[in-house]
């Protein structure tokens, strides 16, 4: 099959303004898309909306709000499914002027997202910022991809919330720089438990970094550089059923344009770039987020020139094998 698009959301002219999208699966087969909206990045009527996807569906139910904090700007959210079912919506608040004035946030369903528990503050200091999906390690542990925003994206950096029952509590660990600084990792667990983190670059005309964990995420390797470029916006990756390594990222130092995807046949040794293009048109296709459901089928939501919230699908079958 091919690449085959539908729109999530459209903004109105009483919403002009969507971005930073979070996809997740349920067990019955439903998609789940959460993302921020309102007038503009960091405005205080920015608040988080949601929207779902039945099996079988050709189109995503209209767009609700799930979170918001009257006053105060809302943004990066992150759903996940934890192991006794509940699902939690993950989100920071802008308390400030900006996102390094931000303080993590988290709500519960025990319904699949229909209704939500109250808000509960994760992180009372301003800086710790969600972004990337959580994954499972194989001793069972929550690990969650974190980083730290400062007004100086130099002094960005990247760590890991990690907890042993099921996101109640939390350890951090990591906190990885870099010269140009790094946000947004995104993680992945070699065949050999070995994880391996990939981040966004801070300021323009960068490359992607990384980072290993021999450890389950308790001491992490210097960053070092990535042969892939990165115009200081988001990434996102998966291991993909085949052991393949699937990375979506704008193949550019300069804009966000190309939206590609890079394979990985070594865990993440070795990409091969831009081995399929999402949107190739000029404009902003930024902060992709993929997951691999048990149908097989990749799905990659990202933001479509703030206007939209894109998503598409495909197959393994249209990633080029060798």
């Amino acid at each position: 099959m091919a690449l085959r698009k539908r729109w999530v959301f459209k903004t109105t002219p009483d919403i002009p303004s969507c971005h930073c999208a979070t996809l997740l699966s349920l067990p019955d087969g439903e998609l789940l898309c959460a993302w921020y909206a309102g007038s503009r990045e960091g405005a205080r009527d920015v608040a988080i909306y949601g929207a779902r996807l039945q099996p079988g569906s050709e189109a995503w139910s209209p767009a609700e709000v799930i979170a918001d904090t009257p006053g105060f700007s809302d943004g990066n959210p992150v759903l996940f499914l934890d192991g006794h079912g509940r699902l939690q919506l993950w989100f920071v608040t802008i308390h400030g002027r900006w996102w390094s004035e931000a303080r993590v946030k988290r709500r519960i369903s025990t319904d699949g997202g229909h209704t939500w528990g109250p808000v509960e503050i994760i992180h009372e200091p301003y800086g710790w910022m969600t972004r990337s999906k959580p994954i499972v390690l194989d001793n069972g542990d929550l690990l969650l991809p974190m980083y730290y925003e400062t007004p100086e994206e130099t002094q960005w950096e990247s760590f890991v919330l990690i907890s042993q029952d099921d996101g109640d509590t939390w350890q951090p660990y990591g906190h990885i720089t870099s010269p140009t600084g790094n946000i947004h990792p995104t993680v992945v667990q070699r065949s050999d438990g070995e994880l391996l983190m990939i981040m966004r670059t801070g300021g323009p005309g960068g490359h992607l970094w990384q980072s290993r964990s021999g450890d389950h995420g308790r001491t992490w390797s210097p960053a070092e550089p990535v042969d892939l470029p990165n115009p200081n916006s988001g990434i996102d990756m998966i291991r993909l059923r085949s052991g393949r390594l699937l990375l979506v990222y704008n193949h550019s130092s300069q804009h966000r344009t190309p939206l590609s995807l890079a394979l990985s046949e070594d865990e993440g040794r070795t990409w091969r770039p831009r081995v399929l293009d999402v949107e190739t048109a000029e404009g902003e296709f930024s902060y992709p987020v993929v997951i691999q459901t048990e149908d097989g089928l990749i799905h990659i939501a990202y933001t479509y020139r703030r206007t939209a919230i894109a998503h598409v699908t495909l197959s393994e079958e249209d990633l080029p094998h060798g």
